[in-house]
């Protein structure tokens, strides 16, 4: 389902019809809400469905085994030894969903007449203002570049056998 036509859905259910939430603008902190579902619903499912996977890849290792061999409780267990394992390739994902989430908030913003970046690059290509354009790409190159770096330096805290290469 596209982001449109979520936004498009929740509006008219949530904001039209049982008037939880305004149509869009910027008008309080119940103004977010809609359009923070809207982006994030389809990568927190991608996310969780990734996360469900890699815990059970993880499960199945033999220092998990090990682990429960030795006496340590379940909860330990999962969260010392499995999750911590298994969130690389999750961080990985999120690194990535970033890029996703800001390409999809050009269409949400506009949906949901949000003023943000997304609607000032819809606006400024409608008006053929291309310093502007070029100028809120940068700015989005820059924030994924940056999600990326985070996404690299977090490795090693989730894994200390990964080193960064400084001796």
């Amino acid at each position: 389902m596209p982001n449109f036509w979520l936004g498009l859905m929740l509006i008219l259910f949530l904001a039209v019809n049982f008037d939880f939430f305004p149509t869009g603008g910027r008008s309080g902190i119940g103004s977010i809400i809609l359009p923070a579902i809207t982006l994030g619903s389809f990568p927190a499912a991608a996310v969780m469905r990734f996360t469900r996977s890699s815990m059970l890849d993880t499960l199945q290792q033999d220092y998990i085994r090990t682990a429960r061999a030795k006496g340590l409780r379940e909860r330990a267990v999962i969260l010392k030894h499995a999750l911590r394992n298994s969130m690389l390739a999750v961080v990985t994902l999120l690194g990535l969903q970033v890029g996703y989430i800001l390409s999809g908030s050009v269409v949400v913003e506009t949906v949901f007449a949000w003023p943000g970046l997304g609607f000032l690059i819809i606006q400024s290509i409608k008006a053929i203002d291309y310093p502007v354009v070029q100028a809120a790409v940068i700015m989005t190159s820059t924030w994924i570049i940056f999600v990326n770096f985070v996404v690299d330096v977090s490795y090693t805290f989730l894994d200390p056998r990964i080193r960064t290469g400084v001796s």
